[in-house]
């Protein structure tokens, strides 16, 4: 999972920048903003937005077009070299930033080496820009994208920065738009700004209106204050039900839904029969969740962990010990909200598991006398291949069955949402989203050797994973 912006404005670097806080959430490795006027300025490297962009003058990413990306690495195993955007010379100058994952790089990479054309990294999204600058060279712009979307399996949704003549930003999104990625307008004197990001909040910070969200398997063009956009194919969508219980922010707007509405309702649909005397939940994401389920069944909220928000967002951190030690350090108990009571403890869901184990033995620690574990999200029992990083089966903990879970993470009880309550709560068609992480129906092509490539993939990145210098 990552973070995208593309932005047509006479104020690109510091829009970029402050939208680009406003997603960090989506990745905390790497950061990058690239801009165009007569020749391409970039500034990127490891770290947080503000660490990157420290004492950087951003003057001096001139023009007014310009890309920007945050990265959380689910494939590839040097952030050093995977750092977004990215830049190839030919046919012509041409800039990618990409949110998702491609899930056919065995297939393209033999493509690419048909074309003679290197890799220099194990990012998926160098793929991804190779097959693009292809089509490119010998197609219509318009062409050249329809038969990438042809060609790439997974789920992309990406901005590009295309060097040709006056230049043209260009955002587009796979056909079944895993990823979310929304379309902002801006009057101003000097005309119509554009902005695409992954979130509305990266419009919200900046002054821009949101006009919609970029379609599944369409492609939007920004230049000189215009837009125009193609359906490249007939949209099929399933959009990632991640994105709400998790991973975006609550303030942001998602295929017309409310992410905070969303998570609110999450807590209202949970059905729940257990005696206890609090709701406490796992801050930050789960608020809105145990505030829904406070109120429904009329239990006390309270604020039993605080969190030390210089900590990132553990879940997307490169490796399990990054993680647990990460877990340890980030969270603190309020003895008197925990001690002698039984606590409802609410989180967003439970992936591996190890840090429930980890939270449910902590307010055990400071007195809590039962510690019954409510889960807004469903059994997590199959791989993520999109983006978020549960690529590996038996990581997960629900993936043979929730018989057991409370004991495996020493809780008294483990209630979770149901697919049904989920989907109600989201306020989508059932056949608009993507539940493969909950049921196993994959909306695109994933066969039993592909699932099995995959997932050794991951664990071998993980296996040689560098640590970025800061």
């Amino acid at each position: 999972m990552c973070g995208v912006i593309g932005i047509c404005s006479d104020g690109v670097a510091w829009e970029a920048y402050r939208a680009l806080l406003a997603i960090q959430h989506r990745g905390q490795n790497s950061a990058g903003i690239l801009t165009m006027n007569d020749k391409f300025y970039r500034k990127q490297g490891d770290g947080l937005v503000s660490e990157v962009f420290q004492n950087y003058p951003l003057d001096e990413l001139k023009g007014k077009k310009g890309i920007a990306h945050v990265r959380y690495p689910t494939a590839g195993t040097d952030p050093a070299s995977e750092v977004q955007p990215l830049f190839i010379n030919y046919p012509y100058g041409l800039a990618l930033a990409h949110n998702g994952n491609i899930t056919n790089c065995e297939e393209l990479k033999g493509f690419l080496r048909e074309k003679r054309r290197s890799l220099q990294t194990d990012s998926d999204s160098e793929i991804l820009l190779n097959v693009l600058a292809d089509k490119i060279s010998k197609h219509g712009l318009d062409e050249a994208l329809g038969q990438t979307l042809d060609l790439v399996d997974g789920s992309y949704s990406s901005v590009m920065l295309l060097g040709k003549d006056e230049g043209s930003v260009i955002g587009f999104r796979d056909r079944h738009g895993i990823r979310p990625l929304v379309i902002g307008k801006k009057e101003t004197e000097c005309g119509t700004n554009y902005m695409v990001c992954s979130e509305s909040v990266g419009l919200d910070v900046t002054g821009y209106e949101l006009v919609r969200d970029v379609k599944p398997g369409e492609a939007v063009y920004f230049s000189n204050g215009s837009m125009r956009s193609k359906q490249l194919h007939p949209p099929k969508p399933a959009h990632c039900i991640f994105e709400y219980v998790y991973f975006s922010r609550p303030d942001s707007v998602i295929e017309g839904q409310s992410v905070y509405e969303v998570r609110f309702k999450l807590g209202e649909n949970i059905d729940f029969d257990k005696d206890v005397d609090a709701v406490i939940p796992v801050p930050d994401t789960a608020r809105t969740a145990a505030l829904g389920f406070s109120l429904k069944y009329d239990i006390p909220y309270r604020e039993g962990l605080i969190k030390n928000r210089y900590i990132g967002r553990t879940f997307i951190m490169p490796t399990q010990r990054y993680r647990e030690s990460a877990v340890i350090e980030k969270l603190n108990v309020i003895r008197k909200e925990v001690s002698g009571k039984r606590i409802a403890l609410v989180d967003d869901s439970i992936v591996r598991g190890t840090t429930s184990r980890r939270l449910v033995n902590l307010l055990k620690r400071y007195g809590a006398k039962e510690v019954h574990f409510v889960s807004s999200c469903p059994p997590i029992t199959n791989p993520c291949f999109y983006g978020i990083d549960m690529t590996i089966k038996n990581e997960l903990i629900a993936s043979k069955g929730t018989d057991g879970i409370e004991k495996k993470i020493n809780a008294d009880s483990v209630t979770y949402q149901s697919i049904d309550g989920l989907v109600k709560a989201i306020g989508l068609p059932r056949s608009h989203l993507c539940l493969a992480c909950l049921t196993g129906d994959y909306p695109t092509c994933m066969t039993c050797e592909r699932v099995k490539e995959l997932g050794q993939a991951r664990e071998n990145e993980r296996n040689n994973w560098k640590e970025p210098r800061r």
